[in-house]
């Protein structure tokens, strides 16, 4: 979350701390103007609101990425696996044409995009799904083609086809929450100017003049997100004059 937004929730937080300190708590809580109370209560859910809309926004999305990565190895090994060994019992049964489609190296699988991946393992897993069902099941065996096999394939497949635009979607639903913070803060920043105007009613009494001077010290907005500019170096001094001439 932008720091501007952190500190702004900060300064929420801090004014709320003064409203509620026992100091104050008795000098406004049900006294005249009573619409003050009513509205501190409405700047608290607000601020609670906000804080749990903010922790979503937050949301860290390299664990989908992780996830992600890890279903694509899987997927990879288990297709560089099972392919060669079709691969080979296509070419010992003369198919060449079925065994081009599948003979792919590790790094070959590797260097296929998600979907093109998705797709090439699918076709994979029929192909043997097709000779695991077929009348020489028992000769396939031998080549490490079995349903035990096909099965393994066809859970990877579904694994990495589930996961595999989650990252992105992380992403997306970040974004359209960042896109929604600013209206929401500003909503209780209003919420907080309504307080702003209202507790000077408290101002007749020392303890009412405390409570608005410790209130207006937390509205103040500091920006905690960096340290202070550094100095500036000083310029040059003055030029000094031209010596007359002889």
């Amino acid at each position: 979350m932008r720091d501007e937004f952190i500190n702004r929730l900060d300064m929420f937080n801090a004014s709320l701390g003064v409203l509620f300190d026992p100091v104050h708590l008795t000098t406004w809580q049900g006294n005249t103007p009573l619409i003050f109370t009513t509205k501190v209560g409405l700047a608290q859910t607000g601020v609670t609101d906000l804080q749990t809309f903010s922790t979503q926004q937050g949301l860290n999305i390299t664990g989908a990425a992780r996830d992600k990565k890890r279903e694509r190895e899987e997927l990879e090994t288990a297709a560089f696996r099972i392919g060669s060994a079709v691969t080979e019992w296509f070419l010992d049964h003369n198919d060449e044409t079925n065994a081009a489609e599948v003979d792919l190296a590790l790094s070959e699988w590797q260097g296929l995009r998600d979907q093109p991946l998705l797709a090439t393992a699918t076709n994979l897993r029929d192909k043997a799904q097709a000779i695991v069902a077929g009348p020489d099941s028992a000769t396939a065996a031998t080549y490490g083609i079995t349903a035990a096999e096909v099965t393994t394939l066809t859970n990877e497949a579904a694994d990495f086809a589930g996961v595999i635009t989650l990252p992105q979607q992380k992403i997306t639903g970040k974004k359209s929450l960042t896109q929604q913070l600013r209206p929401r803060y500003r909503a209780v920043e209003q919420l907080f100017k309504s307080l702003d105007r209202l507790i000077l009613q408290f101002g007749g009494t020392p303890a009412g003049l405390a409570l608005i001077a410790a209130f207006q010290a937390a509205r103040n907005t500091f920006d905690r997100g960096a340290g202070p500019a550094p100095p500036t170096p000083p310029g040059p001094g003055p030029t000094p004059p031209t010596p007359p001439g002889p």
